[in-house]
């Protein structure tokens, strides 16, 4: 299961951190929007349409029209996503074969695991479904679920309450990990990423082992981050920051305010601004173009 990992700290936005390469939906309009990387393309949605392009920004073609994804999730050969309605989808990676796997109209999100989808109900559960659409199936009924879900090998991670639970994906062996106010959070081996209010405005970054020890403190006053290898990148008010998984070597890139780091893919940073084009820039934060 490959995975593309993001943390969005500071602000409630609609950013799919799911396993495959996947986000979700931001406005569409003149601007790239659904930005996701998988394999050596790159997927957006412009205008209402679907386009599929290399990852040297060559080869680019039309997918699909009247397509307004509220996320969109890339695993092997197929593309996954949910209409305005949360009905979801499967259609190949081609733009061919496009149909209608599950009606679900309170979905949050999913992940893709193998042949699972793994999907989050608010406030009543989570759930999995093949990716055909057959043996749909409530792992677990909780109450109080907010609604941001983790898949990491065996385990899923889910927030109740503020605080982080876990289980296994047959929906055996829950857990408790955080108490306290966690937010959007990601898995990376035996850690989760995560952020905490320290205010009425201001968010920390933390992180701790998935057994619930180790609790760390990474970064004050950071907005948004994405994990690249043994990076953390991170977003304050003066600009894009960078450092080692623990929080050590802290870096300033450059100067950017960013609304949204959509996510990092080969020598690339991709993110946006509140109402405008989607930018790529260099892991050293220079070197800025706008994708068209």
């Amino acid at each position: 299961m490959r995975k593309i990992v993001v943390i969005l700290t500071g602000i409630v936005l609609s950013l799919a951190l799911i396993s495959g390469c996947g986000m979700m939906g931001g406005k569409q309009g003149s601007y790239p929007s659904n930005v996701l990387q998988s394999g050596d393309w790159l997927y957006y949605a412009k205008e209402g349409s679907l386009y599929k392009m290399k990852s040297d920004w060559t080869g680019k073609t039309k997918l699909a029209d009247n397509f307004d994804a509220q996320f969109v999730v890339a695993e092997g050969d197929y593309l996954y996503y949910a209409d305005k309605e949360m009905n979801l989808y499967r259609m190949k990676t081609d733009g061919t074969g496009s149909a209608k796997i599950l009606s679900e109209g309170k979905m949050m999100g999913i992940e893709v695991s193998g042949e699972w989808i793994y999907y989050n109900v608010k406030p009543s559960g989570i759930y999995k479904v093949r990716t055909d659409g057959s043996e749909n199936t409530k792992i677990a009924d909780i109450s109080n679920f907010l609604g941001e879900m983790k898949v990491s090998g065996e385990w899923i991670y889910y927030v109740v309450d503020s605080s982080i639970y876990r289980m296994k994906t047959d929906g055996t062996g829950q857990a408790k990990i955080t108490d306290g106010k966690a937010g959007m959070m990601t898995v990376k081996g035996d850690w989760i990423y995560y952020d905490e209010p320290s205010g009425e405005k201001t968010h920390v970054m933390m992180r701790i082992k998935t057994d619930g020890t180790e609790k760390t403190k990474l970064s004050e006053d950071s907005s948004f981050a994405a994990i690249d290898g043994e990076w953390l990148y991170f977003d304050k008010d003066d600009g894009l920051y960078r450092s080692k998984l623990d929080g050590t070597e802290v870096s300033k890139l450059n100067d950017v305010n960013m609304w949204n780091l959509i996510g990092i893919w080969g020598d690339y940073i991709y993110y946006s601004e509140y109402e405008g084009p989607v930018y790529r820039i260099n892991l050293d934060g220079s070197g800025r173009v706008a994708l068209e």
